[in-house]
């Protein structure tokens, strides 16, 4: 796999999950402000869960335009081992770009670790996976690594992605494994 097919694989998988708070446990008060209702932590968990869902169809079926919906016009995606892409059009370009250089995505999947709800935004933290197919390849490849998605509140009271960083835990192509450390 070449650097760029690499970084765009990551880039798109920064993406999305589900919450993870314990059921009862005490809602944190530092999470409103004065001026603004409590926050309804259940509902936007449960509304980035059906994004993250929603995103998951698109990317496996290699919809950039989709999977860029999920941004808001001026989000910084942060693709691992590339430069970041400025606002939704970059991001949808970069998305297409990617899926036309990997080929076949499937199985892309998204495992969130932990969520933190704001009155106006949201901190996603998760571990992404999936599988794709490059033309003339005759196996499946595959790639996994961690996100971190910045949510902020719409004005319509949606949610998007405005920040992400994904980092891929594969090594860059033309490198192997990190060599085995030797006990004394």
């Amino acid at each position: 796999m070449n650097a760029r097919m690499l970084m765009g694989l990551c880039g798109a998988a920064l993406v999305v999950a589900a919450g993870c708070k314990a059921p009862g446990a005490a809602a944190d008060s530092s999470k409103a402000d004065a001026s603004s209702a409590p926050v309804d932590e259940g509902a936007v968990r449960k509304s980035i869960a059906t994004m993250d869902s929603q995103f998951a169809v698109a990317f496996n079926s290699g919809d950039a335009k989709t999977a860029a919906s999920f941004y808001t016009d001026d989000a910084v995606s942060r693709p691992p081992n590339q430069e970041p892409e400025s606002g939704r059009a970059a991001i949808e370009q970069g998305f297409g770009g990617m899926f036309k250089s990997v080929g076949k995505v499937s199985d892309f999947k998204l495992d969130q670790k932990d969520l933190d709800v704001f009155a106006d935004h949201a901190i996603e933290i998760g571990a992404y996976s999936l599988s794709f197919t490059p033309a003339g390849a005759t196996a499946a490849m595959k790639d996994h690594g961690s996100y971190l998605n910045y949510w902020k509140k719409q004005p319509d009271g949606s949610w998007k992605i405005s920040r992400d960083v994904i980092v891929s835990s594969e090594p860059m192509p033309g490198q192997g494994p990190p060599p085995a450390s030797k006990k004394s």
